[in-house]
């Protein structure tokens, strides 16, 4: 199979993850509006408690009026940002080197790529992964990747036969005895794996680092109140909370990454790891791992310090055993303290 194709702009766009900030809608607005809530509660409590109507209202009108400031704010910063994501997504494809003409030729023996550049022959056996998108297929060895467009097949059947053929190559070097294991992830054990890592991983260090400075914060806030209001006046206590609590509140707003809960299979064997999904189709070899790490629901099997692969124990059913008895032969229990 021989394809000669160009990247376009909007291929390259495919394979970056998309702009998502809207005015109104980012955490740095959310945190504003937060502390805001706050100042107009503030300034009730001062009408309540006859601390003065006029303090009470300067209270609400002006987190009104930074509530208002701020959303103009952002969707101005918005439009700054987005202007920069464009700037940026460009000057990356202008980087790509003969993007206007590439040629890509597979057959029994590997994978030849040609440009103007010159022409680089890799076996099969150098490919580690292939995914694809609705634009663009993703092929790479460990080290590095090619994009190839659909666009660039001349029917559905040429981008099937292309799909079928690094999917049989991928597979090919799994043992006759290998049956897949077929299972889906759910939000339970992205929440497993968190604690696990937390717990043995590593990620221990992170939290007890934010949690020593909210305690230095909370210690700093009570001194400066002590400090500034003899009279320990709630009011002034209640302005810097608010402050106290927006860095964390920005944090916690910030939009988290979706994890794919569909169909997923993996096949294990003496020679690594193979992972199958509806988009991905990968092998990992034993030494791309540098340890792992159990607990009675789920392994994790570390890529580095702060990335790791997740497999449910309910996944392997009777097929448990013989997964830790690889493991334990193949790779060390991971140690944070060593990376």
């Amino acid at each position: 199979m021989k394809v000669t194709y160009a990247i376009s702009l909007e291929d390259y766009r495919a394979t970056q993850p998309p702009f998502g900030l809207r005015p109104g809608h980012n955490a740095g607005f959310k945190g504003i509006l937060a502390v805001c809530s706050l100042l107009v509660l503030l300034g009730i409590f001062c009408v309540i408690k006859g601390l003065g109507i006029s303090t009470g209202s300067f209270l609400i009108g002006l987190a009104v009026c930074a509530a208002v400031l701020a959303y103009f704010y952002d969707q101005r910063s918005v439009s700054k940002t987005k202007e920069k994501y464009e700037r940026g997504l460009s000057a990356a494809y202008q980087r790509i080197h003969c993007r206007d003409e590439r040629t890509l030729e597979a057959n029994e023996t590997g994978l030849m790529t040609s440009c103007k550049c010159g022409n680089i022959k890799r076996p099969w056996s150098e490919f580690a992964w292939f995914s694809e998108n609705n634009s663009v297929f993703f092929v790479g060895t460990k080290t590095e990747g090619q994009l190839v467009p659909k666009s660039a097949f001349s029917s559905e059947g040429e981008i099937t036969r292309f799909r079928a053929l690094f999917q049989e190559r991928l597979s090919s070097n799994l043992p006759i005895t290998s049956r897949p294991i077929d299972f889906a992830y759910s939000a339970q054990d992205f929440r497993d794996a968190r604690n696990l890592h937390v717990i043995k991983g590593g990620g221990w260090r992170r939290l007890t680092g934010n949690l020593a400075t909210s305690g230095i914060s909370a210690y700093g806030v009570y001194a400066i109140w002590s400090y500034v209001s003899p009279h320990r006046d709630p009011a002034l206590l209640c302005g810097l909370i608010s402050a106290l609590i927006g860095v964390p509140l920005l944090r916690g707003m910030r939009p988290r990454k979706k994890h794919y809960l569909g169909p997923q299979r993996i096949y294990f064997s003496e020679q690594g790891l193979h992972l199958q999904n509806s988009g991905t189709l990968a092998r990992n070899t034993w030494d791309q791992f540098i340890g792992y790490l159990e607990d009675s629901r789920i392994f994790l099997l570390y890529y580095s310090p702060r990335t790791y692969r997740i497999i449910p124990r309910r996944a392997l059913a009777s097929s448990e055993g013989e997964f830790r008895t690889l493991l334990a032969a193949k790779l060390r229990p991971y140690n944070a303290r060593h990376g």
